[in-house]
């Protein structure tokens, strides 16, 4: 039985908007975990990174993910970096369907540069070179996912009615809260 679903994925590749989308359709609870970090911190995710490093922001992930690993009803959004501690996705597992939106470079690219957020490698020289690099060594971690989703040319609605339509087929959702 599903409890929880997690998207995984890059960034970019929709895990917030997607993950919104698919919760208001469920009817269950949504979770964005820089969101949620960022209100704990009282600061930004690339603030926490640049006064505390990287290992304190996956710390904090990790705490996170243990706390949600057992609530019902809610589709999770952790950063494009949380799979890189594949044990996370291990942890919250069981009565967890795990969705890899798979997004290319060149999309993420795009998407990047007319995102409105603060994100890494913005004004980096050879964006998609540093994009595909760290998309190559992830990849293996994706593949973990239950489900694979490309996301490229769909729309959030899109996305988020096709990840309902695949959870529902299973017939393994809870009702909803």
């Amino acid at each position: 039985m599903i409890e929880r679903i997690v998207l995984l994925g890059y960034m970019c590749s929709g895990k917030s908007t997607v993950g919104e989308a698919l919760a208001r359709r469920l009817e269950w609870r949504f979770l964005d975990f820089d969101v949620e970090i960022e209100r704990r911190e009282g600061r930004t995710v690339g603030a926490i990174i640049d006064a505390e490093g990287e290992d304190y922001f996956r710390a904090a992930e990790s705490v996170l993910t243990r706390e949600v690993s057992a609530a019902p009803a809610m589709v999770l959004a952790p950063g494009g970096g949380w799979i890189t501690m594949p044990e996370l996705l291990e942890a919250i597992r069981p009565g967890t369907l795990s969705v890899w939106l798979s997004v290319s470079v060149e999309e993420t690219v795009r998407r990047l540069r007319t995102d409105t957020i603060d994100r890494p490698f913005r004004n980096h020289p050879d964006p998609a070179g540093m994009i595909a690099s760290m998309l190559a060594e992830r990849e293996p971690l994706y593949r973990r996912a239950d489900l694979k989703l490309p996301v490229d040319g769909r729309t959030v609605e899109q996305a988020a009615f096709e990840i309902e339509q695949l959870a529902r087929s299973r017939g393994l959702l809870l009702p909803t809260v």
